[in-house]
C-alpha cells in the first residue's frame, strides 16, 4: 500500500525509528485559516451572489460595530486584495453572525439552501474552535469529529461553486447540444403547445447541468483531506496548536523583514544570513558571559561596564500608580491638560507635532506654532482596563481596553477635537485599571 502511494521513495522512509506518514503534523494557520476559510468566503460569495443577497451581506460586513480588541472592517471581503493569517484568525468570529444576517428570511423554498448553508459554516466553525483546544478528553475529541463530520455532509451545497473552466465548457458544449436537438424538435410541434415545452426543457436543462456538475467536480483538494487527521493526532502527539506554524511567521519580522529593510538588497540571501548569525552569536555571547557574572566569575572591567549598560537599556521603567477619583472639570485646552497629568508643555507639543504628521491627513493637520498649540480644545476621555480570562488558560489574562467617548464615536469615525488625539493614543494616555474593585490610573 505504500508503494501505491509512493511513500516507498521517501527520504525518511529508510530511517530508523522514523515513520514518514506521521511526520506530518496539523497546521492551522495554512490549512484552516489561509486554506478552508479562504475557500470557505469563496463559496459564501458564490452563494450570497447566486441568490441575490451578496448585497445585503456586504453592507452587514461593513456595518459591525466596533469593540475592544477586534478592528472596524471598512470594506467588503472582496474589496481587500490580501487577507493576512491574523486576520483571517478574527474572520471566523464573526463570519457566521453576518451570513445569518445576509440569508434572513429566505421565501417559501428557498429555504432549504440557506440552512444547509448555514449548517455548513456553523460545523466548520465549530470544527475550528474546537481545534484550538490546548488540552482534549474523549468528548471533546468526539465533538471534533462530529463536527468534522456535520461539514462534510453539508458541503456539497457548495458544489456548484467549485466547477472549473474544464467542466463549465463541458456543461456549455452540452447545453448547446440540446438546444439544437430541440430546436430540430419543435419544428414538429403544435403553435399552441411550445410555451410548456420550453418549461419542461429549462427543468430538464438544469437537471442534466447539476447532474454533470456533480460527476465533473469534487472536494477533492489536499486541505481538505488534512482535517481528517486532526482528531487521530491529538491522542498521539497532544493538542493541535502546539504545532502551528504561526510562531515561525512570526519569527519572518525579525529574522527577514527587518534585516531586508536594513540591508542593501545585493545578495540579500547571503547579507540575511550572515547578519542574523552574527546576531545570534553576540546574543549567545552575552548570556555566557551574564550567566559567568551571576556565578561570581572573574571578568575584566570593560565586560563588566558592558554588561551593566547592556541590562539598564532593557530594564522596565518603575509604573506608578494612583486612585483617580474623579475627573478634573476644569480641563478646556492643553494647558490645563498639561497642569491636570503633570507632563510638561514642551513634550505635550512635540508628541503632537509628531502625531500629526505622521498619523493625520495632510489637508487637516494640527498648527505646528506653539503660540497656537495651548489654544487647542481638549477632551478628556476615560479607559477602563478589563482583564478576560484566555481561552483554555487558568492564569493568563487579556487586557480588553473599554474607552468612553461621550457622544462621538469610537475610533475616530466623526470628526472630533484632534487635539487630545495627539497623545490619546501614546505614552501619555490615561490608562484605567480594576483592582479589586477600585479604578487606578496607570501614569
Amino acid at each position: 500500500m505504500c508503494d501505491n502511494l509512493g511513500m516507498g521513495q521517501n527520504i525518511f522512509h529508510r530511517l530508523d525509528r522514523v515513520s514518514a506518514s506521521d511526520l506530518y503534523k496539523p497546521d492551522m494557520l495554512h490549512t484552516i485559516y489561509l486554506g478552508l476559510f479562504k475557500h470557505m468566503m469563496d463559496w459564501i460569495e458564490g452563494f450570497q451572489k447566486k441568490h441575490g443577497r451578496l448585497q445585503a451581506f456586504n453592507d452587514v460586513w461593513k456595518a459591525l460595530p466596533p469593540y475592544p480588541g477586534f478592528l472596524v472592517l471598512k470594506k467588503a471581503y472582496r474589496e481587500v486584495t490580501q487577507w493576512q493569517g491574523k486576520e483571517m484568525t478574527n474572520l471566523g468570529c464573526w463570519t457566521l453572525g453576518v451570513l445569518a444576517v445576509g440569508l434572513r428570511q429566505p421565501g417559501g423554498a428557498q429555504a432549504i439552501p440557506p440552512k444547509r448553508a448555514l449548517g455548513c459554516v456553523t460545523a466548520l466553525v465549530d470544527f475550528n474552535m474546537m481545534a484550538q483546544y490546548r488540552s482534549h478528553t474523549r468528548d471533546t475529541i468526539a465533538y471534533v469529529e462530529d463536527y468534522l463530520d456535520q461539514f462534510h455532509r453539508m458541503k456539497d451545497i457548495f458544489l456548484e461553486l467549485r466547477v472549473t473552466k474544464r467542466t463549465q465548457a463541458k456543461v456549455d458544449k452540452q447545453r448547446k447540444e440540446i438546444r439544437r436537438q430541440r430546436a430540430l424538435i419543435r419544428e414538429r410541434v403544435a403553435p399552441s403547445q411550445p410555451r410548456r415545452i420550453s418549461d419542461d426543457d429549462c427543468d430538464e436543462e438544469n437537471e442534466l447541468r447539476m447532474d454533470m456538475i456533480h460527476d465533473e467536480t469534487h472536494f477533492n483538494f489536499i486541505k481538505m483531506h488534512l482535517l481528517s487527521h486532526f482528531c487521530d493526532h491529538i491522542p498521539q502527539f497532544g493538542n493541535i496548536p502546539m504545532h502551528s506554524t504561526e510562531i515561525g511567521e512570526l519569527a519572518h519580522e525579525t529574522q527577514i523583514k527587518d534585516l531586508w529593510r536594513q540591508l542593501n538588497q545585493n545578495d540579500a540571501v547571503r547579507q540575511i544570513v550572515h547578519s542574523y548569525g552574527r546576531q545570534h552569536a553576540i546574543r549567545m555571547r552575552l548570556l555566557n558571559l551574564e550567566s559567568l557574572q551571576v556565578r561570581g566569575a572573574d571578568l575584566s572591567a570593560d565586560v563588566l561596564q558592558y554588561l551593566d549598560k547592556a541590562t539598564s537599556t532593557v530594564s522596565q521603567p518603575v509604573i506608578r500608580k494612583r486612585i483617580l477619583k474623579r475627573c478634573p472639570e476644569d480641563m478646556s485646552n492643553v494647558v490645563d491638560c498639561s497642569r491636570v497629568l503633570g507632563v510638561s508643555l514642551e513634550n505635550i507639543y512635540r508628541e503632537l507635532i509628531r502625531y500629526s504628521r505622521h498619523n493625520l491627513p495632510r489637508v487637516h493637520p494640527l498648527p505646528e506654532d506653539h503660540a497656537m498649540l495651548p489654544s487647542l480644545p481638549v477632551e478628556l476621555l476615560t479607559q477602563l482596563e478589563i482583564p478576560v480570562l484566555a481561552f483554555q488558560e487558568a492564569d493568563v489574562y487579556e487586557i480588553h481596553r473599554a474607552r468612553s467617548t461621550g457622544a462621538l464615536h469610537f475610533r475616530n469615525l466623526e470628526t472630533r477635537a484632534v487635539a487630545m488625539i495627539g497623545f490619546g493614543y501614546r505614552r501619555l494616555r490615561k490608562k484605567w485599571m480594576v483592582r479589586g474593585g477600585v479604578v487606578y490610573r496607570q501614569t
